[in-house]
């Protein structure tokens, strides 16, 4: 039995050799063969080619939208129901009656969290300008609702007009009543809604390098090469020891 682990062993390590071998011999083929593939790929541009990449462009779209279209018919179950709570909500919008004063809050709360989404994904994304929206938005509305409590002795600032406009409060307060865990949760909804949108800033490049990964079409970089190799290396070296335990524990 155990003579027989170690004949699979062997022809195994054997065939791999002869992958690595091969792999070996073909890589300048292969190295040339990414390089003329990599100056095509630079080559197709608008201004260059425009037909040609006009045409891939119409290609790649009418490939996405039939993946779409099987994807939302295999799950066209979740489809309608998006569909019929769209309805309802838009008709809940729309519809008078003493729920409007809910609506109203509610679309003001969303408008609210959508803006400091779009600052955290415009701090994220950056736009080539370098500037933090952080140090311009939340930063700035942090330190005058900070200042603005201590000076009120209370953060139940009266809604509206804030957060356009921060008025203290009519009632009375204690002195000394004010605390810094009072401020976090008054700021804490800005402050979540901005680091969402960093987080979701982030995800566009990721994406973008994950599609070109799969595609095949590798960086114009030589560190990233290097890398690469050094990776497929390390696993080659990872096989080899985790085959040398096995074949010493048989």
């Amino acid at each position: 039995m155990a003579e027989n682990g170690t004949d699979c062993d062997q022809r195994r390590i054997g065939m791999i050799k002869e992958q690595h071998n091969g792999s070996f011999t073909d890589s300048p083929l292969l190295s040339e063969r990414k390089r003329r593939d990599r100056e095509e790929r630079l080559n197709i541009v608008l201004w260059k080619q425009p037909l040609v990449t006009l045409q891939y462009f119409f290609l790649e779209t009418l490939i996405n939208l039939k993946e779409w279209t099987i994807k939302l018919w295999h799950r066209r179950s979740i489809l309608v129901c998006f569909l019929l709570l769209l309805a309802v909500l838009t008709a809940t919008y729309y519809i008078e009656g003493t729920h409007q004063q809910y609506v109203r809050y509610m679309e003001k709360k969303f408008f609210w969290c959508a803006y400091w989404v779009g600052l955290g994904i415009l701090s994220s994304v950056g736009l080539g300008t370098g500037l933090h929206t952080f140090l311009l938005y939340l930063g700035p509305h942090i330190a005058s609702v900070t200042l603005a409590a201590y000076e009120c002795n209370s953060v139940n600032f009266r809604e509206p007009p804030y957060p356009d406009q921060i008025i203290c409060p009519d009632e009375g307060t204690t002195e000394g009543s004010i605390s810094i865990w009072a401020i976090i949760s008054k700021v804490r909804l800005e402050a979540c809604m901005w680091g969402a949108g960093t987080a979701i800033g982030e995800l566009p490049p990721y994406f973008m390098a994950r599609a070109a990964r799969l595609s095949g079409a590798e960086p114009d970089d030589e560190e990233y090469q290097e890398f690469e190799e050094m990776l497929e290396h390390a696993q080659t070296a990872q096989e080899f020891a985790s085959r040398s335990r096995v074949t010493d524990s048989v």
